[in-house]
């Protein structure tokens, strides 16, 4: 049973109805699920509380999310190097949309960051979730949160 991909990630339960972490949840209860989803039954799996988990998938469903990120690196220092790298691609996405009378303000372009990355049928999401910017499509940003970053991406060093 390999449940590491890219990164480590963990198994979780998550609420049908809210899609928030279902409170039931514990790691022998989505380990249980998961077994029960792969119909292990047999040896070690068959100690994992299978019944339990069984029920629990009436109101819930299974998903791998990312752990948390060591001391040594943050969450929030994931997601701004996450969106350091993708705010090059993004401005091409912006300019490329800006009609010719449009002058291109930084504002603007972070109020449709924004307004864009977080919907799923748009260019600048499916881009991010391509490139792997979980961090930065997961969580809602702030207009400010952008307009800070691009401008220390502006910034010229000496």
């Amino acid at each position: 049973m390999n449940l590491l991909k890219e990164k480590y990630q963990k198994l979780t339960l998550v609420s049908k109805k809210t899609k928030r972490v279902a409170s039931s949840h514990n790691w022998l209860l989505a380990l249980g699920t998961y077994a029960y989803l792969r119909n292990d039954k047999k040896g070690i799996a068959s100690l994992l509380p299978l019944t339990k988990a069984q029920k629990t998938l009436r109101y819930n469903f299974l998903t791998t999310k990312n752990k948390r990120l060591g001391k040594e690196e943050t969450s929030r220092g994931q997601a701004r190097q996450e969106a350091k790298f993708i705010l090059p691609k993004l401005e091409f996405l912006f300019r490329e949309d800006l009609k010719n009378h449009q002058k291109f303000l930084k504002k603007n372009f972070c109020f449709w960051i924004k307004r864009e990355i977080n919907k799923p049928s748009t260019k600048a999401h499916s881009l991010a979730k391509n490139d792997g910017m979980s961090s930065i499509v997961e969580r809602h940003h702030s207009v400010r949160w952008w307009m800070d970053l691009y401008k220390k991406k502006c910034r010229v060093k000496h």
